[in-house]
């Protein structure tokens, strides 16, 4: 019979550590899923961003740093590089306009007056140097003009 007794206070001791080791692995578990949905959600296109006259009005507030800006492509401003350089354009909200210079592979369907937003580092007095351009997709049901 005393080799009984002894076995069951041994078996509680191993519960316990292996209860604490799953409590332990759960809540890193946890942390490491609510971390990546928040950063997931921090970077997301549906994020928020400023108009060019938003920008204006908080420059100095973002000087370098990275900006989502959206506006519209103003027609005759885009200047195309040649292979391996920049995409040069600007865009406005109407009111103010803002010089893009743009590195990466232009969308489809990325052309004067289509509404765009751009994010990159800003500088006062100078173009922001994007590096992620999304472009709005036209809609299937605008009518065509004249009509």
């Amino acid at each position: 019979m005393s080799g009984t007794a002894l076995a069951q206070p041994v078996e509680k001791g191993r519960r316990r550590w292996l209860d604490l080791r799953l409590l332990v692995a759960a809540l890193a578990i946890a942390g490491a899923v609510g971390y990546l949905m928040y950063t997931g959600l921090q970077s997301t296109a549906a994020s928020y961003f400023v108009t060019v006259s938003e920008l204006e009005q908080r420059a100095g507030a973002v000087e370098g740093k990275r900006v989502r800006v959206g506006g519209e492509v103003v027609p005759g401003s885009i200047r195309l590089g040649g292979p391996g350089e920049p995409i040069r354009f600007a865009i406005t909200d109407g009111s103010s306009r803002l010089a893009v210079v743009y590195e990466g592979v232009l969308p489809d369907i990325f052309a004067e007056g289509r509404y765009v937003i751009v994010e990159g580092r800003y500088r006062a007095g100078q173009p922001i140097a994007a590096d992620t351009l999304l472009t709005q997709c036209p809609s299937r049901f605008e009518s065509a003009p004249g009509q």
